[in-house]
């Protein structure tokens, strides 16, 4: 049992829970951080991450990308910020989270009904380490990035587990978790984009400030924080695709890389259920399903197929 699930059996007071859970916001976010944030914090109790590459993302993009997405309702309440600009900021994020969720979904359901139709239980140790950790989220594409990342752990499972048993060929389990972590990737280099954006925005108004001379020392020192959170991340981006080159997407756009990663899943799918299952011989009154390598000819091919469309 994980440490976070240990307290968590025990009958927690009040004081105990929110001193955990400012224990899971500090080490999110930082201590200057839990400090000053000052709006309402929503906790996914009791949560774990195995997966290495799921983990990660985790560690390296979610603080970064909250921090981003609250900036959206932040900047809602400034005088003379373009609006549209907003709502089309929060759109689009939408929109690619929604994708990504369309392609994890149809693919876990593809695998496990892949294995499931080869007799095979669903192998859930396959990692020694983990993180546990009451999970803050402070705005709520936030919360989904947060379910993206369980997704992904569970497209990582489910590959892995068909590969041990010899459903998948490596190249097979290779070709579907490339695909998946690459639409993650995906989404923060939209994301970056966009936020781009809005700090250009955020400037803009600023510099107004200065030209009139009223300056807001909050308003400044935010836009200014910032900056400097877009150019550390910009680094450690550059970073990602020097030590796995999966992750380099190579000048391709990347909001076309999930909606077309997305739109191939859905024909994938549609097009399994035309596929009839893998035909079962009779002894003794007993089903028993046909070789691995069979099914894989049905279920792994047409899975490998939609990840190269």
């Amino acid at each position: 049992m994980s440490a976070v699930a240990q307290v968590a059996g025990n009958q927690l007071t009040e004081v105990e829970r929110f001193a955990r859970r400012q224990r899971s916001l500090i080490k999110v976010f930082g201590e200057r951080f839990a400090e000053t944030f000052s709006s309402p914090v929503l906790f996914i109790d009791d949560q774990v991450l195995r997966s290495p590459v799921a983990t990660r993302f985790f560690h390296k993009d979610f603080a970064y990308l909250s921090k981003q997405l609250y900036l959206e309702y932040q900047y809602r309440s400034w005088k003379g910020y373009n609006q549209e600009l907003l709502t089309r900021y929060a759109e689009l994020v939408g929109k690619k989270l929604e994708n990504i969720k369309i392609l994890m979904t149809n693919n876990v359901s593809r695998m496990r009904n892949l294995l499931s139709q080869q007799g095979y239980s669903l192998e859930t140790t396959l990692w020694t380490k983990s993180i546990d950790i009451d999970v803050p989220v402070i705005a709520a594409q936030a919360r989904t990035y947060w379910e993206m990342l369980l997704l992904l752990e569970q497209v990582y499972v489910l590959t892995a587990t068909a590969n041990y048993f010899g459903v998948f060929s490596s190249s097979q389990r290779e070709i579907a978790e490339t695909q998946c972590k690459r639409a993650i990737r995906a989404f923060r280099s939209v994301l970056q984009t966009e936020v781009v954006k809005l700090y250009r925005e955020a400037d803009r108004l600023i510099k107004e400030q200065h030209s009139s001379g009223n300056v807001d020392k909050g308003m400044a020192a935010m836009v200014e924080q910032q900056g400097k959170d877009i150019a550390e991340f910009d680094a450690s981006d550059a970073d990602d695709a020097r030590s796995d080159a999966s992750l380099d997407l190579g000048g391709v756009d990347a909001g076309q890389l999930i909606d077309d990663a997305a739109a191939a899943s859905t024909a994938g799918a549609a097009a399994s259920k035309r596929v009839k299952k893998p035909r079962t011989a009779s002894s003794g009154g007993a089903e028993h399903a046909l070789p691995a390598a069979a099914a894989a000819a049905v279920g792994a091919a047409d899975l490998a197929a939609d990840a190269t469309s």
